[in-house]
This record gives structure tokens, C-alpha cells and sequence, in this order.
């Protein structure tokens, strides 16, 4: 199955019923089991998630945006959508060298679902280091989802969107007790 087709399922699937039925195998049944083959892909998707950061750590726009299709969709944090890789060195040249200077950035947590041989979506929990800075800042905490397709034996990130945490939606909560639940209707 071409990655155009796999995209238009997914695309599909989550309109209709949200990417959770794309993760639970509506669209196909996503590869979980470990071969050799998956471990191979799994480390070049590590490879690849390493020359990001590398990439990054050292303001190198070019080839952080080398790790993207040609024709990939970027959705950052604030919305800004680039399409294309030279879009995305472009306006990574400019973030990387002012707002984004001597920074990293930093995985907590990651999921792979490999879809076919040569389809894997990524779901990663991270943030952005500033400095010195070894944990995250609630600021810049974020989850992100990229579509990452294998063209030519070389895994690349076709499409990727970042979204903030909003820390006001995850704080903990107070636990109702008796005295704060509302009355039981009388029978």
C-alpha cells in the first residue's frame, strides 16, 4: 500500500472517529511485533531521531530539515504550518539562531506504531531545554505526532505537529468528598 493511500486512510479514519481507531488497527493493523526487520526500522527511527537532535543542539537548520520529505508538513507549536523542506530550513534557520538558541531538545516519552514496512507513526512527550537546563520547563512541555515514511531504504519525517501541554487542563484536582458532592435526590 503506497504512503499516499495510507495517509488518506488515516486521514479518514481520524475524521470519523479519531486517530485512536488509526492506533487500534481500523485502518491496518499496525506491525507490533518484534522481527527482525522492526528492530532494524526501530533503530533507524532512533538514528534519525538523533540527527534531529543533534542537528538542532548545534543551530544546524539544514540538517535538521534534511530529516524531513521533501514535501513535508510541519505544524509547530504556535500553529505556523511549513510545507516543504527548504520551507522548514528556512524558518528553522531564523528560530534556531534567535529564539530557539542553545537549546535542546529532550524525549520523555515515545511511542512507535510501525503501520507497514515503510510507514511508522511516532507519538513523542518532550520539551525544549533552554541553557543549562536538564529537566523540562512546564512551558515548553509538549507532546507531538509525526508520520514518518521509509523512501529508498531511508526513513523520513513526511509530516509532523507539535502542540503545547496546557498545564491548567492536567493539574491535579482536590478529591470530591461527601461534603462536596451534590445531594442524592430524594426517592
Amino acid at each position: 500500500m503506497g504512503i499516499h493511500r495510507h495517509v488518506k486512510t488515516l486521514i479518514h479514519i481520524a475524521a470519523a472517529g479519531g486517530l485512536g481507531l488509526a492506533l487500534t488497527g481500523a485502518a491496518s493493523a499496525p506491525m507490533r511485533s518484534p522481527g527482525p526487520a522492526a528492530d532494524t526500522d526501530r533503530a533507524a527511527l532512533a538514528q534519525l531521531y538523533q540527527r534531529q537532535a543533534d542537528a538542532w543542539a548545534k543551530g544546524d537548520a539544514k540538517t535538521y530539515a534534511q530529516t524531513y520529505t521533501p514535501d513535508a508538513d510541519f505544524v509547530n507549536v504556535t500553529g505556523e504550518h511549513m510545507h516543504t523542506r527548504a520551507e522548514i530550513a528556512e524558518r528553522y534557520e531564523g528560530f534556531l539562531h534567535k529564539q530557539l538558541k542553545n537549546t535542546r531538545i529532550l524525549t520523555m516519552e515515545e511511542r512507535i506504531d510501525m503501520l507497514s514496512p515503510s510507514l511508522a507513526l511516532i507519538l513523542r512527550k518532550g520539551c525544549v531545554l533552554f541553557g543549562a537546563e536538564r529537566t523540562c520547563h512546564p512551558n515548553t512541555l509538549s507532546w507531538n505526532t509525526s508520520l514518518v515514511v521509509k523512501q529508498a531504504g531511508q526513513w523520513l519525517v513526511r509530516s509532523f505537529h507539535n502542540t503545547l501541554v496546557d498545564q491548567s487542563k492536567i493539574a491535579p484536582r482536590a478529591p470530591k468528598t461527601a461534603s462536596t458532592l451534590p445531594p442524592r435526590a430524594s426517592r
